[in-house]
């Protein structure tokens, strides 16, 4: 198929994937707000708020500054407290498992599956203990997780299920958009995200409760909304001392890409399954799978290496090809947490085991792992493509090229690895 770039050859990639730049829609609409003075507050954040819960298919939304922010209110909004357990992936962005000790709580580790990349239920239902009071689920790249098992493990023990919707605007399990399933849903509206607002966030839920307690942490000027009776009534005026109101010039931002989301997310999931579909017969690479009943966006195209597929090419040697011949491609710092010396030692009040302690209580000897299929794909899992939102079949031809370029020429990359031992990616 040629010499591969590595080698000197030429590049099987050269088209630029185009990125589409913030619509004039939401530019005049942000020239519209300044002009009107609405720089911190203004209606649009709660029309904002009303058309994101419907479109998700809940009775609430909260807008906040950020998806760490949602998580912060979600697990707040759920009752955690210090010595409260709660089930994360360590295959994650750090937001999904970092909040937890912010509130006093102990982060549980729980292994993912290797081929959805998500939690696995049988591993969270060996690690759930009478001190549970969560379960943070996190729809990975924009893959629904298996949340039938899930909300079976947590409804009659009385365990929260959040879903950590930071990738997977859009996405459905079981005909439901993700953020509707569990207790609570939280998403992310930064910059690179499907529905971005620069930054932002929304939590998304249909138990009023939550929403007040979500309220109450840090969103106190929506004290109007909290019932009469409900026990937060009387925090209302103070709230928790929380600042988590977004900015609505970014919010505007975010509601115009909100109404052409699904749009935007059958051209990206059309590119996206062309290049799964195209890739079928590389066998050195395995597409995250979908659970059937439910529809994965592609956010972010991650997929696994399988190094015994090509002859043991190391995937550091597999990406340099891959990179040479113009495909964007790389590693993600994700499976790394359960180690992290915040889960391991404490910070900044002392080792959890010491705070622990303080409360008669002893660390769970399985919170941070082992989790053999989180290590796995922390070491094989990578960026197959860039998200790509433009019709660009040529530029996916392209990339068809180029994997099948590098899967053929196995031993030209034994060659090079071995003359290149120890190299640096």
């Amino acid at each position: 198929m040629g010499k591969l770039a590595l080698m000197g050859g030429p590049k099987a990639v050269t088209l630029d994937r185009r990125i589409p730049p913030v619509s004039e829609e939401a530019i005049a609409t942000v020239v519209e707000l300044m002009r009107k003075g609405e720089t911190s507050t203004s209606p649009s954040v709660g029309e904002f708020e009303r058309e994101f819960a419907d479109y998700v298919g809940c009775e609430y939304g909260l807008a906040l500054t950020s998806g760490t922010a949602a998580l912060h209110t979600a697990l707040f909004a759920a009752g955690v407290g210090p010595g409260d357990e709660v089930i994360v992936p360590s295959y994650t962005f750090v937001a999904t498992a970092t909040t937890v000790p912010t509130l006093g709580g102990i982060t549980v580790f729980a292994d993912v599956d290797r081929d959805t990349m998500n939690l696995d239920p049988a591993d969270i239902e060996r690690k759930i203990t009478e001190r549970t009071r969560a379960i943070v689920v996190c729809h990975v790249w924009g893959n629904p997780a298996d949340m039938e098992p899930i909300m079976e493990l947590a409804r009659p023990r009385g365990i929260a299920v959040i879903e950590d919707c930071a990738h997977a605007h859009g996405a459905t399990w079981q005909g439901k958009k993700v953020g509707s399933v569990g207790d609570v849903g939280c998403f992310s509206c930064q910059g690179s995200k499907l529905v971005a607002a620069g930054e932002g966030g929304v939590l998304t839920t249909n138990d009023r409760d939550m929403y007040e307690r979500a309220i109450v942490l840090g969103r106190p000027e929506k004290r109007a909304e909290i019932r009469e009776e409900s026990w937060t009534k009387r925090f209302a005026f103070t709230g928790v001392g929380f600042k988590y109101r977004p900015h609505p010039l970014g919010i505007v931002i975010a509601r115009e890409q909100l109404r052409h989301l699904d749009e935007m997310n059958e051209i990206r999931d059309r590119n996206g399954a062309a290049l799964d579909a195209g890739l079928a017969d590389v066998a050195d690479v395995v597409p995250q799978r979908v659970l059937p009943g439910c529809r994965r966006v592609y956010a972010y195209h991650y997929m696994r290496y399988d190094p015994d597929k090509l002859g043991g090419i190391s995937i550091e040697t597999f990406l340099r090809a891959l990179a040479a011949e113009g495909v964007g491609t790389g590693r993600i710092r994700y499976g790394y947490l359960h180690g992290n010396p915040l889960f391991t030692e404490g910070f900044p009040y002392g080792t959890e085991r010491t705070a622990l302690s303080a409360l008669g209580q002893e660390m769970p000897e399985f919170a941070n792992g082992p989790l053999p299929m989180t290590e796995h794909l922390r070491e094989y899992s990578f960026r197959a493509a860039p998200r790509l939102e433009t019709e660009c079949r040529e530029l996916i031809n392209q990339y068809l090229d180029a994997y099948h370029k590098v899967a053929s020429a196995a031993d030209e990359l034994l060659t090079y690895e071995k003359e290149h031992d120890g190299e640096a990616p």
